[in-house]
């Protein structure tokens, strides 16, 4: 693929509207490309299906707000960071755990769990929100896999894993870096609540890493950008 991928528009188009020759863009997408980038018959377009793959493709067809694709090329990608999840804790404003998740999503990650703690507060989980959110940062950033979003109501859930199991913790002396983790190994990065958690709240007989980012106390959707950053590095 001649263009380079820094002056592209990516578009999405869920995996079932890809044919062996064609491709089928609806819903806002469609609309965006119609309306705000005024696209015609004709013209060259890219779209990802969130599984790791771009396609190059030429309008063929629009008509009733869904358009016909004439696929082109393909590039696949590997997904760099599929061996990551990152676990942060249900943040009582909304607006830090999108940033977080947005910022994350931007730089490759494409593994999130939210979860629950004691000393989080109860409130509803965005999912939807969060999955909008997750799909613009994606085509935003060029990147193509669409990240998975689940929700946890406790910490039990990393009884039930064999990932490696990474605590950031401010009073840690080991700082944490890229070489901190073993590529071949899949890990849930944990982040506390603001507080931290309470006295035996982490499941009994887990083997847990821990790990300090900085010299001063950053909020949670600072570490997470942080740690995400250190990871490229």
């Amino acid at each position: 693929m001649s263009e380079y991928l820094s002056n592209i528009e990516l578009f999405f188009t869920e995996p079932r509207n890809i044919g062996n020759t064609y491709i089928v863009i609806d819903g806002s997408d469609a609309k965006h490309i119609q309306k705000v980038m005024r696209h015609k018959i004709g013209d060259k377009i890219f779209v990802t299906d969130g599984k790791g793959r771009i396609y190059k493709g030429k309008i063929e067809k629009i008509k009733n707000g869904s358009l016909k694709i004439n696929k082109i090329d393909i590039i696949e990608y590997s997904e760099k960071y599929k061996n990551i999840t990152i676990c942060i804790p249900n943040l009582r404003k909304s607006n830090r755990l999108e940033f977080a998740i947005e910022k994350a999503t931007e730089l490759g990650i494409t593994n999130f769990i939210i979860f629950n703690s004691k000393r989080t507060i109860s409130k509803k989980v965005k999912i939807d929100r969060l999955n909008k959110i997750v799909l613009s940062a994606m085509k935003q950033s060029l990147n193509c896999y669409l990240p998975k979003i689940t929700f946890q109501n406790s910490l039990s859930f990393l009884k039930d894993t064999n990932s490696g199991i990474v605590l950031f913790d401010q009073a840690n002396k080991s700082m944490f870096n890229s070489s901190s983790l073993n590529t071949n190994k899949n890990y849930f990065l944990l982040f506390g609540p603001e507080g931290g958690f309470e006295k035996g709240e982490i499941p009994e007989n887990i083997i847990i890493s821990n790990f300090n980012l900085a010299p001063n106390r950053l909020r949670t959707e600072t570490a997470v950008v942080c740690v995400v950053s250190k990871l490229s590095t």
